[in-house]
């Protein structure tokens, strides 16, 4: 295994700052820690753009906004609204938009690819990334390598696995199994963000090796990466 200083592993992380109780001061607080380790992005709700704007002024730590997070299950023109809402408030580097998973379970995958094109449209006349988020741990392999087809065929920019809120019987997350098959099965027609379970340096390198372009880091493990 190739050893990695901070820096390289920073590169990979978009440090996620999603929970919902959280105060203002405890966002600005979390967000700060994806700050100072020189994170590739930290990621966050609609509304603390602003707040992200605010603590990332001034370093080399990108935004990233989440879309219709955690559930996906909005109405298409709902997300699409959310889209361009997200974008108009400026310097967003990347979007990570929660796929209609239910949609995909039910084989609607012309639904799916569609909805996915309308937002990735938007993002792309305004150079911004799209991440889609599918839920592995929602559906079977068969059902994800459909997902990731999906993704291609909308031409979005990423496929992700997870949100880190599934509440179904399991909650796994990026599993080294899971990426191993997308990576194989995008072959090289989509990135792959591993995400869900990433909390030590070994995981986070383990899924650098099997191919992933980045990982989504809950705050709670950032630090902890950077200390094992």
């Amino acid at each position: 295994m190739k050893t990695y200083t901070n820096k390289e592993l920073a590169a990979y992380i978009d440090h996620a700052v999603l929970d919902p109780a959280m105060t203002v001061k405890q966002l600005k607080d979390n967000i700060m820690v994806g700050v100072r380790l020189g994170c590739k992005t930290v990621c966050v709700n609609p509304d603390a753009i602003e707040i992200a704007k605010d603590c990332i002024q001034g370093s080399e730590t990108l935004l990233c906004v989440v879309l219709d997070f955690p559930f996906g299950s909005s109405q298409s023109l709902t997300k699409v609204q959310q889209c361009r809402d997200i974008i108009h408030a400026g310097g967003i580097f990347e979007i990570d938009m929660v796929a209609n998973y239910g949609r995909i379970k039910s084989r609607d995958f012309d639904y799916v690819s569609e909805e996915i094109r309308q937002v990735s449209e938007i993002c792309h006349q305004n150079h911004v990334g799209l991440k889609v988020i599918v839920e592995t741990d929602a559906l079977t392999q068969e059902e994800a390598g459909e997902a990731l087809e999906c993704c291609v065929k909308g031409h979005a920019d990423f496929i992700k696995t997870s949100t880190g809120y599934f509440k179904g019987d399991h909650n796994v997350g990026a599993t080294p199994e899971i990426i191993q098959y997308l990576v194989e099965k995008a072959d090289g027609r989509i990135k792959v963000k591993g995400s869900g379970c990433v909390r030590s340096r070994e995981r986070l390198i383990e899924l650098i090796e099997l191919g992933i372009d980045r990982a989504g880091v809950g705050c709670g493990s950032t630090q902890k990466i950077f200390t094992d």
